[in-house]
């Protein structure tokens, strides 16, 4: 009975030194600056190294886009060959046991490699490294899985326990979430050193649109505000997508701009009478004329905030957006017939994003279209949309659809 005592005391301590040394670390990951982030995560695997006596610790990040992964971190104990070089742009395709498991959120555990099937692709890869035990722990976001962090042992195997593998789980989580924020921390450095400049000019704006708004608000219906809303996440995102996929003209500047823009394209509906606004029948050639026009309205509302402040970005971004929205890359839209690039990208954004949120819901005149149907109708609009843009938007059409769910859902 004493033993059987010592022995759940001599776990207990053990649990509490890993809790102690995982709170040290991730506290140390809330407290790092940028450029000193890669040596903190670098002397965090050391530390998790010696701890679990293991050989070599490192990190992945899956690019499911591009369907292959990459080892951004590693570790490695004395006299043990690191092998981050050669593990860049791996297809995923090769080991999907190995990605499926991680994706599913669960623990890739291998005590013994030596005992896996003989024609086991995780064997051919892990017996050329000479390691005998593994544990991958997957980093999730949610319920999307966004790389792993493993540890191999070589000189000797190695099993670990439950809890251990739970606590490495809550860190990788937690490991993830400090590298995104340092990453786009890293990211926005440059825009904080315009928005610095910009800063009083940037409150004014924002207080100028605010005053805007509301004072709109109870002109419209909910729903014009929920599409208002949808606009402004919705374009958000894709011009995230766009920065992610290195736009020459998108930076983190553009997408906080966009972010800000967006939601006033249609600022010029305040000249639309309700009757014609909200008919459910065809619309007259008159009426029609007086719908179009609202583009220049919105044009000229936001013409005077510009006049207030003719340096600002985010106001001319708002100006190009409301008058321009409606234009179409062949050239055929309205007001001024722009074509092609002569139309501003945050436009052409928006042009995409309001045409899909406009299909997606009930309006008087149509039923609320499946993300499916909205998609066939834009892909019949010849003409329309930038290709480039729309073939990017098609390919991330998941994710679109993921956030007007959410979105359609929150309001």
């Amino acid at each position: 009975m004493a033993t059987s005592h010592e022995s759940l005391t001599l776990q207990l301590q053990q649990q509490e030194r890993l809790h102690h040394l995982l709170s040290s670390l991730l506290n140390r990951f809330l407290t790092t600056e940028i450029a000193d982030f890669k040596k903190r995560v670098d002397q965090s695997l050391a530390e998790l190294g010696h701890y679990f006596a293991v050989d070599r610790v490192y990190v992945f990040d899956y690019d499911f886009t591009n369907q292959v992964c990459h080892n951004t971190f590693e570790w490695c104990a004395e006299g043990i060959t690191a092998e981050m070089d050669n593990l860049q742009d791996v297809p995923i395709d090769v080991l999907p046991e190995w990605v499926n498991t991680h994706v599913a959120g669960e623990t890739m555990y291998i005590p013994r490699v030596v005992d896996l099937p003989e024609g086991s692709a995780v064997r051919a890869i892990l017996e050329p490294q000479a390691i005998q035990s593994l544990l991958a722990v997957p980093m999730m976001q949610g319920k999307s899985c966004q790389g792993f962090v493993g540890f191999d042992s070589v000189v000797s195997e190695r099993t670990y326990t439950e809890y251990e593998q739970q606590a490495l789980q809550d860190f990788s989580n937690a490991l993830l979430g400090a590298v995104e924020r340092h990453r786009i921390e890293a990211g926005r450095e440059e825009a904080q050193r315009v928005l610095a400049e910009r800063e009083k000019e940037l409150i004014d704006y924002q207080e100028g649109l605010v005053r805007t708004l509301l004072r709109l608000s109870a002109l419209r219906n909910n729903e014009t505000g929920n599409h208002i809303e949808r606009v402004q996440d919705l374009s958000t995102l894709f011009a995230t997508i766009l920065y992610d996929h290195h736009h020459p003209e998108v930076s983190p500047l553009f997408i906080e701009g966009i972010r800000l823009a967006a939601p006033l394209h249609d600022i010029g509906k305040i000249s639309v009478p309700d009757a014609i606004l909200l008919k459910a029948n065809q619309l007259s050639d008159q009426e029609w004329v007086f719908m179009r026009d609202h583009v220049r309205v919105g044009g000229e509302v936001l013409k005077d905030l510009q006049t207030q402040f003719p340096q600002n970005y985010f106001i001319q971004m708002a100006y190009h957006i409301a008058l321009y929205h409606h234009e179409r890359w062949d050239g055929t839209g309205y007001n001024q017939g722009l074509k092609g690039e002569d139309i501003p990208l945050a436009a052409r954004i928006v042009t995409i994003i309001d045409v899909y949120d406009a299909l997606r819901t009930v309006r008087p005149y149509k039923p609320a279209y499946t993300h499916e149907d909205a998609i066939l109708a834009m892909r019949d609009m010849e003409g329309a949309f930038d290709p480039t843009l729309f073939e990017l938007f098609l390919v991330h059409q998941e994710e679109i659809a993921i956030m007007f769910d959410q979105t359609f859902k929150a309001h």
